[in-house]
């Protein structure tokens, strides 16, 4: 599907994986129907195929929260990729620890932990060194990474608070890492990699030229008019325009 516009937000992208920008974090904030799933699906049929390893993730389905990216990613990228979290994640599950209410869990190498407040500093530490395993594994793989993570309004508080701390920060030493965050909430920028981001908000799309260009590629036979006149009607809203112009397309009427 093509959508009109939205050609900055591509161009953007493309220099940011190029490396003709310095910046390697993108955030895009945007109302439900403005888009940003099928931006996010275009930012990753856009890159090169050669020395390029993309994780594209639905922060949606993460209801493990942390646990769900260190089983995601080693599924995208190959499990072989990261020997080191391989390891501290066997160690971790084997060893058994359980504490008072605190319950881990285990299964084809699926961690999910459950925090109570008792011990909770152990059990911090114990997990650090899962994260440090999984950031040692991604800086030694030789191709360039892009982690394109969508919803991010539906993470649990543990996942959003650790994508915009702990994650982001790394962001900033792991230098061939690029990441994108789309969502209708976005993190806000801190003072560790604030220099590094940019910020993409999608709004309504009003050029007539850009909808005209749209139904032509689509193939609906409307005239300038009935473009115009659906744009107007749903105020350039995407999802809302796109359909509307696919249902004045299936209609019966008289040309003007």
């Amino acid at each position: 599907m093509i959508i009109a516009n939205r050609t900055q937000e591509l161009l953007l992208f493309n220099r940011m994986v190029e490396g003709s920008v310095a910046k390697r974090i993108l955030l895009i904030k945007a109302e439900s129907g403005f888009g940003k799933t099928w931006l996010l699906t275009r930012f990753k049929h856009t890159l090169p195929e050669e020395n390029v390893l993309c994780v594209d993730i639905d922060i949606k389905s993460a209801e493990r929260g942390i646990a769900y990216i260190f089983d995601c990613v080693p599924d995208y990228l190959g499990k072989k990729r990261f020997p080191r979290l391989n390891a501290a994640m066997e160690q971790y599950l084997s060893s058994g620890i359980e504490v008072s209410d605190t319950t881990m869990i285990g299964k084809d190498n699926q961690l999910s932990v459950v925090f109570s407040g008792e011990d909770k500093l152990a059990l911090d530490l114990r997990f650090a060194k899962l994260q440090e395993a999984f950031f040692q594994d991604l800086e030694q793989i030789p191709e360039k990474l892009v982690f394109l993570f969508d919803s991010y309004q539906k993470a649990p508080t543990e996942l959003a608070n650790w994508l915009s701390g702990k994650f982001l920060r790394q962001v900033v030493k792991i230098k061939k890492l690029i990441v994108v965050i789309a969502g209708q909430e976005i993190p806000e920028p801190t003072v560790e990699w604030m220099g590094l981001h940019d910020f993409c908000p999608l709004g309504a799309i009003s050029e007539l030229k850009a909808w005209c260009d749209y139904a032509q590629n689509e193939g609906l036979s409307l005239n300038e008019f009935e473009v115009q006149s659906a744009m107007i009607l749903c105020q350039g809203q995407p999802a809302k325009t796109m359909t509307a112009l696919r249902t004045l397309h299936a209609t019966p009427r008289k040309r003007l």
